[in-house]
């Protein structure tokens, strides 16, 4: 192993660094997302909004829930504090057959299982969308007997990834998404453009799987890990990652299943209420992806570490993490919500995607928006269980929020049909799951919330959101005054179209900066931005 390879692996992040590798991957996810949110709004161009939408994210759902049941989730929890402990004895050797074998055996038993599934296809549409009529059956079982393999290609990925960031090596895992979107975007669009069957895409989707798993094993490589001979001790190691990644599998699956559930409940709301909510559970995950994902994602080794020589330390990075991510998601939330319906109406509006449909969407956002905190700090507060190694906790608290969500979707659905479901999941997978998981960790271990400095910094931070939110309607409201008095069609592709956002975004860009410089003058303290 040479000096740099040594010092990556014994390197401790320093709050510095943890922000500019949150910066490197929220950079490379945001790339990712403003891709994914080009996808989407192609896919809204080619697939009418109904039965073959329906049966396209369907098909797409059943391996992307796979994928995080099987590998992503639950194999990086448990996959990664064993590499690290590894690492830090410097025995690479054993993280090199430990790795050929969790490859063997879990990209064993997922090839097997996706091969099982596409010979019974027809049987797990019919129990996974029950509420589908023959003819809605009859175009998804195609769709999936395509898109079952992708797993394959993540899951593989996935696994890679988790040795790459045990040396804090992020970058890759972060950025191989947007390949993946961008040859997503072009089958897409060359499929709209040529009137082409979905089957098209969905080959194009399993390229793109193909390809991220090589940029995957070609780092994997460069790094210095290899695939090492299987002894015994390999056994042990294995041994250890199972005792740790059964009970999270066990949690990510419940979670998942639950997802997954709620999109079988949909096939029983009009056609379309997928798609809606598809649509609607994406543009959440955008901020949820970029900022909430990139630092549970750089924190995690780093709590691994502290977890070993100093946990008490973990209440403070708790604190600090809840205080920057309220930062950053409490704007967030309220700015999406004031232009949820802009969103579906200058992106999707077109004659497959009825004026009609866009109340509706914009209702189905703005419930899974209220819950952009509660799901971005269940990240952070997840992870700190795995770090000191205990998946038992938070699986259980699974269970608990994963009940009240179905209890809720039964109740909600009839009242408020599609949008009921995102409220369901806001509340139980949100809202409750966050009091839950703090309230263990303060009884259990000891934590400390620090109540009266995170009130102080309440207070501080609403009325700078409050002087920055002044700000920015008010020149919100004057450009649009502006821009209503240029001619008839510039103002309508500025103001109802994609060039509504030429000038919105830049505007909102600048909204944050001038929320960063108003810390110093109210007095917000963040330990991550100071």
């Amino acid at each position: 192993m040479n000096g740099i390879q040594q010092t990556i692996n014994q390197k401790v992040l320093t709050k510095k660094s943890i922000i500019e590798k949150t910066i490197q991957v929220g950079s490379s996810t945001f790339l990712s997302r403003i891709l994914g949110l080009v996808r989407e709004v192609a896919l809204g161009h080619y697939l009418p909004l109904g039965i073959v939408s329906d049966a396209f994210f369907t098909a797409f759902k059943i391996p992307n829930m796979l994928r995080k049941i099987f590998a992503e989730g639950a194999l990086s929890a448990a996959f990664i504090p064993t590499i690290v402990g590894l690492e830090k004895k410097g025995e690479r050797e054993q993280v090199n057959s430990l790795i050929s074998l969790s490859f063997i055996i879990f990209q064993g038993s997922l090839l097997s299982f996706c091969t099982l599934a596409f010979i019974f296809a027809d049987r797990i549409i019919a129990i996974t969308t029950p509420g589908f009529g023959a003819e809605q059956v009859a175009v998804t079982l195609p769709l999936f007997k395509i898109l079952i393999f992708f797993i394959i290609f993540l899951s593989s990925s996935s696994l890679l990834a988790g040795a790459l960031q045990s040396v804090h090596h992020f970058f890759i895992p972060a950025f191989s998404p947007v390949l993946l979107n961008v040859i997503f975007i072009s089958g897409a669009v060359l499929g709209a453009y040529y009137n082409l069957p979905v089957e098209y895409l969905c080959y194009a989707i399993l390229f793109a799987g193909f390809i991220q798993f090589l940029m995957h094993l070609f780092v994997y490589f460069k790094l210095n890990f290899n695939f090492g001979a299987i002894n015994k001790i390999s056994w042990n190691n294995f041994n250890d990652l199972l005792k740790r990644f059964f009970p999270v599998l066990f949690s990510m699956s419940l979670m998942e299943i639950i997802l997954f559930l709620d999109e079988s409940l949909a096939s029983y709301l009009p056609a379309g209420s997928i798609t809606l909510v598809y649509y609607a559970n994406r543009f959440m995950g955008i901020p949820l992806g970029v900022f909430a994902t990139a630092f549970s994602t750089i924190l995690f080794p780093h709590f691994s570490r502290i977890s070993t020589y100093a946990p008490k330390r973990l209440s403070f990075y708790l604190f600090e993490s809840t205080k920057f991510i309220f930062w950053v998601t409490i704007p967030v939330t309220i700015l999406m919500i004031f232009f949820a319906d802009k969103i579906f109406i200058t992106l999707f509006l077109s004659d497959k995607f009825p004026m009609s449909k866009v109340p509706e969407a914009t209702n189905i956002l703005i419930a899974f928006v209220l819950g952009l905190f509660f799901f971005s700090l269940n990240k952070i507060l997840t992870n700190i269980y795995y770090s000191v190694k205990n998946t038992f906790t938070p699986t259980i608290i699974s269970v608990v929020a994963g009940l009240i969500n179905l209890t809720l979707n039964f109740i909600l659905m009839r009242w408020f049909f599609a949008t009921g479901l995102a409220i369901a999941m806001t509340i139980s997978l949100g809202l409750i799951q966050t009091t839950l998981l703090l309230f263990v960790l303060v009884k259990k271990y000891n934590f400390n919330i620090y109540p009266k400095h995170f009130i102080k910094f309440l207070y501080k931070y609403i009325i700078q959101l409050c002087t920055a939110l002044v700000g920015f309607f008010s020149v919100y409201y004057l450009l649009n005054k502006m821009i209503q008095t240029m001619p008839a069609t510039l103002a309508k592709f500025l103001l109802v179209k994609v060039g509504f956002w030429l000038w919105v975004g830049p505007l909102c860009m600048l909204f944050f900066i001038v929320l960063y410089k108003l810390n110093k003058i109210f007095g917000t303290k963040l330990y991550f931005l100071d």
